[in-house]
């Protein structure tokens, strides 16, 4: 593998280059890197699938955060422009038919604590990681859609919209992912808001000054639970508890695009605009012939959410009594 592995931008340089060298040094040492197939990506990902573990460490869970590196990795390539790779092996290569499904249905959730200890610790997380993690809970969106997001895609019309080929394909073949258009409400216009301007750059989550988007990788999800583990501890304490018992349950990322789908049925947000926030399409020939976006319904899901979620993450201390004005 003809490259320099420390020139590859990440978030966590040295993370992602100990996953390189892990994961794709012990097999391609010796082969040019336009040289790689599409079968040497499938084969390399599939061998994860054997391995062992709960949750985030589960063969499913390591081929499939290995894809989403090869991906990137490969488009870092290409950009480059000096080894002679024109396109990515790994272009056309679905998770789903790569990897296949997840087993067993996942259910998790966060509850209401765990969502303050996940925003407590994603605002206090440096940008751009608690940036990132905190406009997955305001839109419902995966993790890729967010973290790779850039500047062109927002609107002067308060419209964020993601391209299609940005978009997964729910069944990856048989039906195109489309664009998505993402309201900015009010709460994610703050997290904007805080985000720096890089001159010349376009990524808005960046540690290469806007050059490539940022990796989010297990280390960093890795820093997150470990502040949400201290604030859920501190919860207890306040609350007369053992903290030394409270523990965190184990979640992944995409989690969080579930506690958002599971909260909007609780705000009672119909199926169609709930659907409509998480860009699914919709089933059979509504699917192909209704192409109304339900913008407006997003907008107003969202803006529920985010009250919502401000009333989970500012709770208002329980010695203050509000007091109505009589009629």
């Amino acid at each position: 593998m003809i490259l320099c592995v420390r020139s590859f931008p990440a978030s966590d340089a040295s993370a992602v280059e100990r996953e390189i060298r892990r994961d794709l040094l012990p097999t391609w040492a010796d082969k040019p890197i336009a040289s790689v197939t599409d079968t040497d990506i499938i084969a390399m990902v599939r061998s994860k699938l054997s391995r062992k573990g709960p949750g985030a460490h589960s063969g499913q869970s390591a081929a499939r955060n290995l894809l989403a590196l090869l991906k990137r990795f490969f488009r870092w390539v290409i950009a480059q422009r000096t080894y002679g790779l024109a396109t990515s092996p790994c272009d056309g290569l679905r998770v789903l038919e790569t990897v296949g499904e997840m087993k067993g249905a996942r259910d998790r959730t966060l509850t209401d604590d765990e969502i303050f200890a996940f925003w407590r610790a994603a605002s206090r997380m440096p940008y751009p990681h608690g940036h990132v993690y905190r406009v997955l809970m305001l839109t419902g969106l995966r993790l890729n859609e967010a973290a790779d997001a850039s500047w062109p895609e927002f609107k002067s019309n308060g419209i964020w919209v993601i391209p299609a080929e940005r978009m997964k394909g729910k069944n990856a073949g048989k039906k195109q992912a489309r664009a998505h258009a993402v309201p900015i409400t009010d709460a994610l216009a703050v997290v904007l808001k805080d985000i720096p301007r890089f001159n010349g750059g376009i990524y808005l989550f960046s540690t290469t000054n806007g050059e490539s988007a940022v990796w989010i990788g297990s280390k960093i999800k890795g820093r997150l639970d470990r502040r949400m583990l201290l604030t859920l501890r501190a919860l207890a304490r306040m609350r007369g508890e053992d903290p030394a018992s409270v523990e965190l349950p184990p979640f992944v990322n995409h989690d969080v695009r579930r506690t958002v789908r599971s909260r909007l049925s609780r705000l009672k947000v119909t199926e169609e605009a709930r659907e409509a926030v998480l860009a699914h399409a919709r089933p059979g020939i509504k699917g192909v012939y209704d192409l109304h976006d339900y913008l407006d319904e997003k907008r107003e899901a969202l803006e529920l959410w985010a009250a919502r979620l401000r009333e989970i993450v500012e709770p208002r201390p329980r010695n203050v009594v509000i007091m109505h004005a009589r009629a």
